[in-house]
């Protein structure tokens, strides 16, 4: 069997500061970022030339150098996206000095205990509202070494340690700072190397303390070289980012975009995701949780068609699917595919901005479900599969080649690749992290010939593209002693009206169990009826595991009313369910479906 590998196309410079100067040279005049600022629906989003964004960059290096910034030091980012948090960040890594970034939804006390792990020299955050969280360990901080605070909104001097200096972001790296000149900023580049600072990134500490993870300049252009060779994009496009700053997607794709010279969409807040579409973008890339909400508000929509028109469109949407993924050539299915097009794929199209060429999909797998409804409407949905320790690439699906639900695609041929005996996906390469912050993080984590241990299980299939199968840890074992990975279940029942997300449960049980999130609309209609909804979703959570064992199929459900994001202590800031979580949190439910007599096989 033959495993596919990407043909790379790379990036001629091979750091991040040395691939904004030569853009920024290239191309000056050029917009990069095209922004859409929070409160201003009314406005047209502001713009930034590529020279523009490298003047902040020269800024930001000038300031935090004067600030006392040095290589090796830290600078923790605790803030929202923002043209200045790219800024500051790039112009840490020209010093050679580490960006640390946190995600700005998270809770004071994870935000302190982390910060307290970094160090940071220099804090940047939003406003009063983020440093408030880190408040309460600000003398320690000082200690640790923490010199300034930078904000984008006014912080009291008041409420920083005495020797510790608040700076406006406006002055680091807007306008009225003060701007390296070429001579020292050529400098500056040129000292930076592949294995200088990119980022540390923590992981979503789904079970346990999250880890810091240390990015070098090579793993992001090495990412960024295998997105510039699967995605197709390139400096005509305008795509839409909306991904944060904590997470290495949304690096992924700035710096492709950066590096191509295309343009960007910015948005800042996730209310203005959808007027972003208003634009006319080419390409999104997001978390499948985005597309799946445009989804279920396109079916949602057909079941309010008029009974023929309903079963119109159902059919002419199971006909595209036909057609377009599984290769019908069958004249009926050729025709209900128009038909789906003028009724279901032309409108979305056009809430989509009318431009739209591709759904670039990262983060978590994407449903079979949502990728075949994309697909069969004629909207490519293209899947990259990485993680934080790669710089998000692994592998990517190709924008002009064949695509397959459920497939991780072609390797990058940066990476080593080969499988344990259990199925685990291990990896070596230029991909991969330097270290991490702590070092008693690496124990286990890479065999002693440098593999790094993804965790997930994996294999090479007929067609030589990469399966993902699910996360080894998260392996059911049952009772009985049968074995069950749990995601590709999880994700066709999520992908299954009307359900928003799904938990398998019943490691060392008799039988397998689900925790379901349920619209408390739709219970509400199944408590009007005098139905238990546990009852009545079971034979729809179990019709759509078709394809599955009848012991790996659920036999009792557990209900949360809700989708995952209304519960926010049961997801991660990138709304993957916390298995851990859900479980704790339902306690005695869990035993109840467990010990009723009636849930017993």
């Amino acid at each position: 069997m033959t495993t596919r590998t990407l043909t790379i196309r790379r990036f001629s410079d091979r750091t991040l500061p040395a691939i904004l100067r030569g853009i920024a040279r290239r191309r000056p005049d050029a917009t990069f970022l095209r922004i859409l600022e929070p409160g201003k629906r009314s406005e047209p989003p502001r713009k930034v030339t590529f020279a523009a964004f490298e003047a902040g960059v020269r800024r930001a290096a000038a300031s935090l150098s004067a600030a006392g910034l040095r290589a090796g030091e830290r600078v923790l980012m605790l803030a929202d996206n923002s043209p200045a948090w790219q800024e500051i960040s790039l112009g840490a890594q020209a010093l050679r000095a580490e960006p640390a970034a946190l995600f700005s939804s998270l809770a004071g006390e994870p935000a302190r205990a982390i910060a307290l792990r970094v160090k940071p020299r220099i804090a940047f955050v939003s406003g009063p509202s983020q440093w408030e969280k880190l408040a309460p360990a600000a003398g320690e901080l000082a200690a640790a070494g923490l010199v300034a605070v930078v904000s984008t909104e006014p912080i009291p001097p008041s409420a920083v340690p005495p020797g510790v200096r608040v700076l406006a972001a406006g002055d680091v790296s807007g306008d009225g700072a003060a701007r390296l000149d070429d001579a020292a900023w050529d400098a500056l580049v040129d000292a930076v190397g592949p294995e200088d600072p990119f980022l540390m990134i923590f992981t979503s500490g789904t079970t346990g303390r999250p880890k810091g993870v240390r990015l070098p300049q090579r793993s992001i252009v090495h990412a960024i070289d295998a997105g510039n060779s699967s995605v197709g994009t390139g400096p005509d496009d305008l795509g839409v980012h909306f991904l944060p700053f904590a997470h290495v997607a949304g690096h992924d794709q700035f710096f492709l975009a950066l590096a191509q010279g295309h343009t960007l969409l910015l948005v800042l807040r996730r209310e203005d995701i959808e007027r972003s579409f208003s634009f006319g973008p080419t390409y999104a890339f997001s978390v499948p949780l985005i597309y799946d909400r445009f989804r279920t508000t396109v079916e949602a929509k057909v079941e309010t068609l008029p009974v023929p028109l309903r079963r119109l469109a159902r059919a002419s949407l199971a006909a595209g699917i036909r057609v377009r993924v599984e290769g019908s050539r069958n004249p009926l299915d050729r025709l209900l595919t128009l038909v789906a097009d003028r009724l279901v794929g032309g409108p979305l199209r056009q809430k989509l901005g009318g431009r739209i060429r591709a759904l670039f999909s990262g983060g978590a797998p994407a449903s079979p479900a949502l990728f075949r409804f994309l697909e069969g409407l004629g909207i490519p949905c293209v899947e990259l599969y990485g993680m934080t320790e790669t710089a998000g690439m692994v592998s990517a699906n190709l924008l002009d080649g064949p695509r397959q639900p459920g497939c991780a695609g072609v390797l990058t041929p940066d990476q080593e690749v080969r499988f344990d005996d259990d199925g685990e996906l291990l990896l070596r390469g230029p991909l991969l992290l330097s270290g991490y912050l702590e070092a008693e993080d690496a124990e286990g984590a890479f065999t002693a010939d440098g593999f790094y241990r993804t965790g997930d299980r994996a294999r090479i299939d007929e067609g030589g593209f990469l399966r993902v199968e699910g996360r080894k840890k998260h392996l059911l074992v049952l009772s009985t002693g049968k074995k069950l990975a749990p995601e590709p279940l999880e994700q066709a029942i999520s992908g299954t009206a009307p359900f928003h997300g799904a938990v398998l449960l019943g490691e060392g049980r008799p039988f397998v169990s689900a925790a379901v999130f349920v619209d408390p609309d739709f219970l509400a209609r199944l408590s009007a009826e005098g139905r238990d909804a546990a009852e009545a979703l079971l034979p729809i959570a179990r019709s759509s595991l078709g394809a599955f064992s009848d012991y790996e199929k659920p036999h009792k459900l557990i209900v949360i009313p809700g989708s995952p994001a209304e519960h926010p202590e049961l997801v991660t800031p990138t709304l993957k369910l916390k298995r851990d979580a859900v479980i704790a949190f339902l306690g005695s439910r869990l035993a109840t479906a467990y010990t009723d007599s009636r849930s017993r096989k």
